[in-house]
């Protein structure tokens, strides 16, 4: 699993709040995405990190299990006890006479308290000096005090308050004895008084307690052993996403009967077991299993292995209960169910992933999080309005994936979400709600090419670049990415010429004057120049860096010419390649690979599907999760 997958699976399987990879090191990516297979590894680093995750999510599963830390004021005798006779004694207070040390203490809940106190006494008489603890003037316990010299000893009891607020407490000396002739003096030396507690309070049980514990140990006739195996066996499937064995049961049992051996309590059994569950690789990895592994043939999936494939897809996580049922009985390899499923799960909450993950990389709303303007040259620019620009983002790829909109409102949508932030930096009237739905009708923005965030994440720091937007544009949404710059070919541009300023396309089509790289730039540049109206942070503009009128015209791989970004936006959403690219893009995320030759006529199909539907994305996940590459697996010889 990747850094996503993991929490969320996490989530829904310890019903847990807590997002323990945000310590893991970053997942690398291929063809785009975070979750390619061959792309992603374990270090060593991972796997410490992975135990203190599943440490970390046990401590909260089973804090409800153990006592909350007791809050402890100690009250130093010869500093905050007042008393009614006697003197300090270096670092203790000396009741030379029958008398009392107290303090008020403030105690916020009922409870379990501990009450201590440490003395010691200057022996006299026939008798030991005797000492009684207080609570409010009344006696709580009398003690024959028989440490005779510092640092003494602990004397202590127990009570239950029922009545929280303040309370007196206090030591009494009861019994002074004084013989001058004899030059014998009985004194009572008081070190501190401590108040602990309440021992007894719990915290609020976790929600993911009650969902796993389905047996209670505090139940009569309690069956410890036979609890722990209820536990682990509801469990370990869920975890693994998968049957689980007898034998695996067992071996998991194995480690609870070895924690008890051991001298660990019932819930330390069972938290090793649930543990080694969160470590092992069933649980790290999307494992699927294979009898033979290394043969090339197509096997149909099983119910579970699909269960899992359709989940990661579509909600970047474990299935859930109602996907569990229908791969146990293998319903969910029928077409009526697998496609029913797939319409439930897009109208779940967590198909809000897909807009994480799959457009938060494809269509780059993460990659506004690197995106660093410079404040000198655009000093409008703030973390807020990076947060709006994404929530801009966000909210468009919500409505484009799960709100039965056609997909090609990518390029021509004639609406956008804007907040009072962005309605200042766009030019658009603040809007009465904090996010409000406008149209773009009588505006120079048009789909998600002019959204602020994708257009400063396409930026360089102090300036925009066409070659950036105009190669997203080819490698994003019309997959025809074109390669890297040679080696040691000089990309920068100065924005003059023997001291002549120049316009950005004339700098440009200088550059493209070379061979080398004019192969490229002649594809990428024009596309680029389209989006010029709009600055390094996205807001309009009607002149370049230095003064020059931006001309937004430019023409498409195939020679198509477009006049301006709303020319271009409708061309791309007629361009045949347009839908191609966006199965493509979709097909290699729900695989977690790259297509293959062999994938091309599955895809051919898939487009079919998605064109026919009016390119609505429900109909684009139902045609990948239905096909044969999705259903089936292979192993690599």
């Amino acid at each position: 699993m990747n850094r996503a997958e993991y929490d969320n699976t996490v989530r829904d399987l310890l019903l847990t709040s807590l997002q323990p990879s945000a310590s893991f090191p970053f997942d690398d990516f291929g063809y785009g995405f975070d979750n390619i297979a061959e792309v992603l590894s374990i270090s060593p680093l991972h796997l410490e990190l992975y135990e203190i995750a599943a440490d970390d999510l046990l401590d909260e599963l089973l804090a409800a299990t153990a006592p909350v830390a007791s809050d402890v004021s100690r009250l130093e005798g010869e500093l905050d006890l007042e008393t009614t006779t006697g003197a300090a004694s270096g670092a203790s207070w000396n009741l030379w006479s029958n008398g009392t040390a107290s303090a008020v203490v403030d105690l916020p809940s009922e409870g379990h308290y501990i009450v201590t106190a440490r003395l010691w006494a200057s022996q006299a008489g026939p008798d030991l000096a005797q000492a009684t603890l207080l609570l409010d003037g009344a006696p709580l316990s009398t003690f024959d005090v028989v440490d005779a010299e510092e640092p003494g000893g602990l004397y202590t009891v127990e009570i239950d308050l029922a009545n929280p607020g303040s309370h007196t407490f206090g030591v009494s000396f009861d019994n002074d004895f004084y013989d001058p002739i004899a030059g014998e003096d009985r004194n009572l030396y008081v070190d501190w008084l401590e108040i602990e507690g309440p021992t007894d309070q719990f915290d609020e049980t976790p929600p993911g307690y009650a969902a796993i514990f389905t047996c209670d140990p505090a139940s009569p006739g309690f069956d410890e052993e036979g609890c722990a195996e209820e536990i682990i066996t509801a469990f370990a499937p869920r975890a693994w996403r998968r049957v689980v064995t007898g034998e695996e049961i067992d071996g998991l049992m194995g480690l609870y009967t070895f924690d008890r051996d051991s001298g660990g309590d019932w819930f330390e059994g069972v938290r090793t077991m649930l543990k080694t569950a969160l470590l092992s690789p069933h649980f790290i990895y999307r494992v699927e299993l294979d009898d033979n592994p290394t043969s090339p043939e197509a096997r149909l999936l099983d119910g579970y292995e699909l269960a899992s494939r359709l989940s990661y897809f579509l909600w970047s996580s474990m299935p859930d209960d109602a996907l569990f049922a229908l791969a146990a009985d293998d319903s969910l390899l029928e077409d009526e169910v697998l496609a029913a499923e797939i319409e439930r799960m897009l109208a779940d909450p967590r198909a809000e992933a897909l807009v994480d993950n799959l457009a938060g990389q494809w269509l780059y709303i993460r990659a506004v999080d690197d995106a660093f303007p410079d404040s000198e040259t655009f000093p409008d620019w703030d973390e807020d309005l990076r947060a709006s620009m994404q929530e801009e983002m966000r909210r468009i790829s919500l409505d484009l994936f799960l709100e039965d909109r056609s997909m090609l409102e990518l390029f021509t949508g004639e609406e956008t979400w804007i907040d009072a932030r962005l309605a200042a930096h766009y030019g658009m009237p603040e809007p009465t709600a904090d996010w409000e739905r406008v149209s773009l009708t009588d505006d120079p923005r048009v789909g998600f090419l002019t959204t602020g965030g994708l257009l400063t994440s396409l930026s360089y720091p102090t300036r925009t670049s066409p070659v950036r937007r105009g190669k997203w544009v080819l490698g994003n949404l019309l997959c025809e990415a074109p390669p890297p710059p040679p080696a040691g070919v000089d990309t920068v541009l100065d924005g003059e010429v023997e001291g002549e300023a120049l316009s950005l396309r004339d700098e440009l089509e200088q550059h493209r004057a070379d061979p080398v790289c004019a192969s490229c730039h002649a594809t990428m540049d024009p596309i680029g120049f389209a989006m010029e109206n709009y600055d390094g942070i996205g807001a309009w503009r009607t002149e370049d860096d230095n003064a020059f009128p931006i001309d937004a015209s430019g023409f498409l791989p195939g020679g198509a010419a477009f006049t301006d970004i709303g020319d271009l936006a409708a061309q791309l959403a007629a361009d045949p390649e347009s839908p191609g690219c966006m199965v493509e893009k979709t097909f290699t995320y729900a695989l977690g690979r790259a297509p293959t030759v062999e994938d091309l006529v599955y895809l051919d199909a898939i487009e079919a599907d998605f064109v026919t539907a009016d390119h609505r994305f429900a109909a684009l996940a139902a045609a990948i999760a239905l096909s044969e590459p999705f259903r089936f697996k292979a192993g690599e010889p």
